[in-house]
């Protein structure tokens, strides 16, 4: 198997509108450049197509020529120049098509680095799901007989070309609808007659809060009766020389981090951890003061554990306050204050799935606690949580894993929420700066809900050199600025009274 390859897109953030005129003249050329070269390489090759052409009627008469005693060695001799002369037409084009296909990769650089492509890119987006949306709100069993239609047919791919039948390649099949289907079904859930009907289609991804909002209404106490809601938070340390989480110089290591800290919860022989277990890392500033970096891995669904899946339910709902008593968000919030996290201190949340979902559930509804300034999520369905305007959010999606697309919405797109979307590339295309490589071991696809597609999403996009990109990594980095002081490790569990 070939090393699976990720390619991104940057959505949002800001690209500095005194530079845009100049990137998109620039992409012009470049795009004028590489329809010149191209059109310059096909003339040449016409041109040995009409030399090879008179070289064939010359040798067609050669016999005629030799029977009439003409001199043979001159006609052999034009034919050779004439070879040469082919040869030399056909270099030249194959060299222009290559300098026009060079150009033509600058500029889709040049495009994808500074946003010229995500207007079309996300208005196409937004019509697809819109469409998929109203379909579904019609006939939701017809839409939901295609959408799994459309899985089998991408798992059987997978199966014929990888030896798997897995749910990678039909997640990845379904990718184009997944948004819409899910809206489409919240918008039958919450009841046409009151959230609008059809004129409320694509609105934001509301139906999608207002029916989680329902369903929690009920599962949250059904929940907490089987589960109980007795919050119990624990300092822990890994064992020695285990230390998944340490400094912190930008998003990439953050996010290399919550993936150390992700594998190391689940290798709790080898590390000393466990499952629902987060990291708080310290940074003290020379005015005394310090800033906090939090680190959220995603649901482990342990019976006892705050990280289950019936939160995910909770925290993605429209009402607010029963998004801040999801056991998780509960839980990031307690290990906070225990950590030391004082008012007014800055702290930068990044959290994987539902980690991400806490971390955008604290930006929204723990505003008056703590001073939270960036949130960096990675594969977390968080487009309807009403993130403060202060707050930076980084969004890291892969197009095809389907849990990011469960907000059934496109992340809102500004100066300070930028979202990378990933995509797989094939795996042969090795030009430089076209993509990233994913870091795990060959063989059959795997969900790209796996943060190490969302680690090369990140590298793709860092590579390009984005303007808006470069914006985001900054922040973080100036929230969290200081000097290192160690991280701690809080360890989450969920029973009743009578636990001990």
């Amino acid at each position: 198997m070939m090393t699976r390859q990720v390619t991104s897109s940057v959505h949002g953030g800001s690209f500095g509108v005194a530079d845009d005129g100049a990137y998109l003249e620039a992409w012009a050329r470049l795009d004028a450049t590489q329809t010149a070269l191209k059109a310059c390489a096909a003339a040449w090759t016409r041109t040995a197509f009409a030399l090879s052409t008179r070289q064939m009627d010359m040798l067609a008469r050669q016999p005629a020529i030799d029977a009439a005693g003409t001199s043979g060695a001159m006609s052999a001799a034009l034919t050779h120049r004439i070879t040469r002369a082919v040869d030399a037409c056909n270099d030249v084009g194959a060299m222009l098509r290559r300098i026009g296909d060079e150009c033509g990769r600058l500029a889709d650089l040049v495009a994808r680095a500074h946003g010229l492509y995500n207007a079309a890119e996300s208005d196409n987006r937004r019509m697809t799901s819109k469409v998929v949306q109203m379909l579904t709100t019609i006939n939701p069993l017809a839409m939901t007989a295609v959408a799994v239609g459309t899985g089998l047919g991408g798992a059987a791919y997978g199966k014929a070309t990888e030896g798997s039948f897995g749910v990678a390649h039909a997640s990845h099949a379904t990718a184009w609808m997944q948004e819409g289907l899910m809206a489409g079904i919240s918008t039958r859930l919450n009841a046409l007659n009151e959230m609008g009907g059809l004129a409320a289609i694509g609105d934001d991804g509301r139906h999608v809060a207002g029916a989680a909002g329902r369903i929690a209404a009920l599962s949250a106490p059904i929940n907490d009766r089987l589960q109980g809601d007795r919050l119990i938070v624990t300092r822990t340390s890994p064992n020695a020389g285990e230390r998944p989480v340490g400094y912190v110089d930008g998003t990439a290591g953050a996010l290399h981090d919550l993936r150390r800290l992700g594998a190391a919860n689940g290798d709790g022989a080898r590390t000393g951890l466990s499952y629902a277990t987060i990291a708080i890392s310290r940074y003290a500033r020379a005015d005394g003061t310090n800033a906090w970096l939090v680190t959220i891995p995603g649901t482990d669904g342990q019976p006892d554990s705050p990280f289950g899946w019936e939160q995910n339910v909770e925290l993605m709902g429209d009402n607010a306050a029963r998004r801040a008593r999801a056991d998780s968000a509960r839980f990031v919030a307690e290990a906070m204050r225990l950590a030391g996290i004082d008012v007014g201190e800055p702290v930068a949340l990044i959290g994987h799935s539902q980690g991400g979902i806490v971390a955008a559930t604290l930006a929204s509804d723990y505003v008056d606690e703590f001073a939270i300034e960036h949130i960096v999520t990675a594969g977390s369905p968080i487009a309807n949580h009403p993130i403060g305007e202060d707050v930076w959010v980084t969004s890291i999606e892969m197009d095809d894993e389907l849990v990011a697309a469960l907000d059934g919405a496109a992340n809102p797109e500004h100066e300070r929420w930028l979202t990378v979307r990933g995509s797989l590339s094939e795996a042969d295309d090795d030009r430089p700066l076209v993509s990233s490589p994913v870091d795990i071991p060959d063989g059959p696809l795997r969900m790209t809900h796996d943060l190490a597609f969302h680690e090369a999403a990140y590298a793709s996009a860092a590579q390009l050199g984005s303007p808006a990109l470069e914006r985001h990594d900054a922040h973080l980095r100036g929230t969290i600025a200081g000097e290192y002081q160690g991280t701690t490790y809080w360890r989450g569990r969920i029973g009743d009274d009578a636990d001990k």
